[in-house]
């Protein structure tokens, strides 16, 4: 029987930012989709890191169940010191230059978590690659899964405190990540037909790396997110109308069993927002 995670109506029938087992998700693609079905979400947007694997599942699914689902991606890029997070929505998930650029990331992913699971060994614990390829699944192997592999071995309590005391930036266990540019993200997802939104801004610390983020052809930001303030959601509104982008919002949800949980469809995302996004992805389909 489908395993959901959230019977109650959702505060928003729009979440265009959610994670499955396709990467660092906990639920299935179908799974998210049913959950989402359940607690009246309308359309979703299926947004795995360096993933596009979820979607033909997710996609049966919603034409099942009734909900339009978004094909989408989210590609982790590095803009000098900053962590940038890119969104790509209607990609097209057969485009074989993304699905080879993203092989290409999952492949270093891959590299990148054998080595910290090197570096956690040396440090005396005891990790196996094994056990952190199995969590993973067939999902793109990150350290939120060598999180949970710390927490299976009774090492830490959380995956919170895996990452504040071994897996962060700085911290003994850290290994850092192909770095990836932001105009090198945006020009695949372009590629495959997508557009290109900056996840998150608020993360980025400082409104004129946002600025600059903006400026490497970017074609909005997520405004409505569980980690921004209704102050920082119109502040993003704002900044995206003076800039001429397209605004976004969505729940960045992992799934019940994730290290935070956030049920999908939990961020309010106003639809005028599915709105213009429909339209502008229209025009932009038509003007190819």
């Amino acid at each position: 029987m489908t395993q959901t995670h959230n019977l109650k109506r959702a505060p928003s029938t729009i979440d265009l930012h959610v994670h499955t087992t396709a990467s660092d998700g906990t639920l299935t693609p179908e799974q998210a989709v049913a959950a989402a079905a359940e607690s009246g979400v309308q359309v979703l947007g299926i947004t795995d890191h360096d993933a596009l694997h979820g979607i033909p599942a997710a996609l049966a699914a919603g034409q099942r169940l009734g909900v339009t689902v978004v094909p989408g991606v989210e590609i982790n890029t590095d803009y000098g010191e900053t962590e940038a997070h890119i969104l790509g929505y209607f990609v097209d998930h057969t485009s074989p230059g993304l699905n080879a650029a993203l092989e290409d990331i999952r492949r270093r992913r891959l590299e990148r978590a054998r080595e910290i699971c090197d570096r956690l060994r040396a440090l005396g614990l005891a990790v196996e690659k094994e056990r952190v390829l199995a969590i993973a699944g067939d999902g793109s192997v990150g350290r939120p899964h060598v999180a949970r592999a710390l927490v299976e071995a009774g090492h830490v309590r959380t995956g919170g405190e895996a990452f504040a005391r071994y897996l962060g930036r700085g911290r003994p266990a850290y290994v850092p990540r192909y770095r990836l540019t932001p105009h090198a993200a945006a020009q695949a997802i372009r590629a495959a037909g997508g557009l290109t939104v900056l996840a998150h801004p608020a993360k980025v610390g400082d409104d004129l790396l946002v600025q600059a983020l903006i400026d490497q052809g970017l074609d909005g930001l997520e405004a409505f997110h569980c980690d921004h303030s209704a102050a920082q959601a119109r502040h993003y509104v704002q900044l995206a109308r003076q800039r001429g982008l397209l605004v976004t919002g969505g729940t960045d949800s992992h799934g019940p069993h994730s290290d935070r949980p956030v049920a999908i469809g939990a961020v309010r995302v106003p639809r005028w927002v599915w709105t213009y996004l429909t339209e502008l992805s229209r025009n932009r389909a038509g003007s190819v």
